[in-house]
């Protein structure tokens, strides 16, 4: 992780690229962290796992 030039936090490791949010947009998403997973979960024939 790191603090980008725009001041947007970046994760490394997701892919190819950071994922690069404000503070807000992580805040909010870590809030809906169960809403994410019941979505995984009750779509879990639809979503592709990248291994």
């Amino acid at each position: 992780m790191k603090v980008s030039d725009k001041g947007g936090l970046s994760v490394y490791g997701m892919g190819r690229f950071p994922v690069t949010l404000y503070k807000e947009q992580w805040l909010k998403l870590l809030n809906m962290s169960d809403e994410i997973r019941a979505f995984i979960a009750e779509n879990e024939a639809r979503l592709k796992a990248k291994d």
